[in-house]
């Protein structure tokens, strides 16, 4: 049984628009992946922009700009159908997303946001996965992971977690409610 979805940000939940950007938010936005924790990327992007402070608020209104929400009712959605399911973000990204995520979704249906520079562990690292399993206490079964990335679905179905690998025309809610009402469990061998 599933007691727990987490969702990736960036192409699951988010798309990047399509607008222009800077030379110097191009190679910004380039650092936000998989980070450590915020001091790395503070040090790199350090060597574009001097003031620490400066980067952060470019960094914010980077997310702001470039992000464009899939489906903004998605956890809602879920929420009133499965009712003692958590839902969680689950993503490699800077600190500074999470005001994005509170403000573009609704807050009162998401349980957790679980951020890889916060956490200083990165997908597809097994650490990662491991860390949910040990927050929630919670076997991998009752865990579905749900990301664009191949490497960290496989890293996940390594673990033996139930995954959905989504491309650009998946519709979420349909493939949660098919893994969960059917009690599949998908991917294990990818």
């Amino acid at each position: 049984m599933i007691k727990i979805i987490a969702f990736d940000f960036v192409g699951v939940l988010v798309n990047e628009k399509d607008v222009e950007l800077s030379d110097i938010e191009v190679r910004l936005e380039r650092m936000f992946g998989p980070n450590i924790n915020d001091s790395d990327y503070l040090i790199k992007a350090n060597s574009l922009i001097e003031d620490a402070s400066d980067i952060i608020n470019i960094a914010e209104l980077l997310i702001n700009k470039i992000y464009k929400t899939r489906d903004k009712h998605l956890f809602e959605r879920i929420k009133r159908r499965y009712k003692n399911i958590k839902i969680i973000v689950a993503t490699n990204h800077l600190s500074f997303v999470k005001k994005f995520i509170i403000d573009n979704f609704d807050a009162t249906y998401l349980d957790d946001i679980i951020i890889s520079a916060e956490i200083n562990k990165i997908k597809p690292n097994a650490g990662f996965y491991e860390y949910i399993l040990n927050r929630y206490n919670i076997t991998p079964r009752e865990l579905l992971f749900i990301d664009d990335n191949i490497d960290n679905i496989k890293s996940a179905n390594s673990l033996k977690i139930n995954t959905i690998k989504v491309e650009k025309s998946t519709n979420l809610f349909f493939e949660i409610t098919k893994v969960i009402d059917n009690c599949t469990f998908v991917n294990w061998n990818v």
